[in-house]
């Protein structure tokens, strides 16, 4: 069981990233299943339902991963500036590039977090864009059954 604040910090990353690698394999197995019954062709007014289903699911999902984006970004910024403020009145004099490895330092753990959220509001992106593809995809095949 964590004791420390840091430890407090390094288990909820743990969990959140765990969290996320759980949505993104979860996701990754959805569209990797549509792309079968695409490949196969054989319900594909289920695929584009299914499709759109997803698309709309995941734009929910990039509008508040964004969200929680910006409101991190804004307490990065926030740290920061107390942060240099904090150590420009340090007792030992640093320069400039000594004070940015400090504040990166201390902020670490924030840092890693708004990476963390940026890669899976990255990985929600492409996913969009890949249900976009397959949408074409299976109007394409609807297409050729026509003919």
């Amino acid at each position: 069981m964590p004791d420390t604040p840091e430890e407090v910090k390094v288990s909820k990353l743990v969990r959140l990233d765990e969290m996320l690698a759980a949505q993104r394999l979860d996701w990754t197995n959805k569209v990797k299943a549509l792309a079968e019954d695409l490949k196969a062709g054989t319900s594909l007014h289920e695929v584009a339902s299914f499709a759109l289903s997803y698309r709309q699911i995941l734009v929910e999902a990039l509008a508040s991963i964004a969200s929680k984006v910006r409101t991190q970004k804004g307490k990065i910024d926030k740290l920061y500036k107390e942060k240099w403020i904090s150590y420009y009145t340090y007792d030992y004099k640093l320069t400039d590039s000594q004070r940015e490895k400090f504040i990166k330092s201390d902020l670490s753990d924030e840092l890693q977090l708004h990476e963390m959220l940026e890669d899976h509001k990255d990985f929600l992106t492409g996913t969009v864009k890949t249900l976009d593809n397959m949408g074409f995809a299976i109007k394409q095949r609807m297409d050729m059954k026509q003919l």
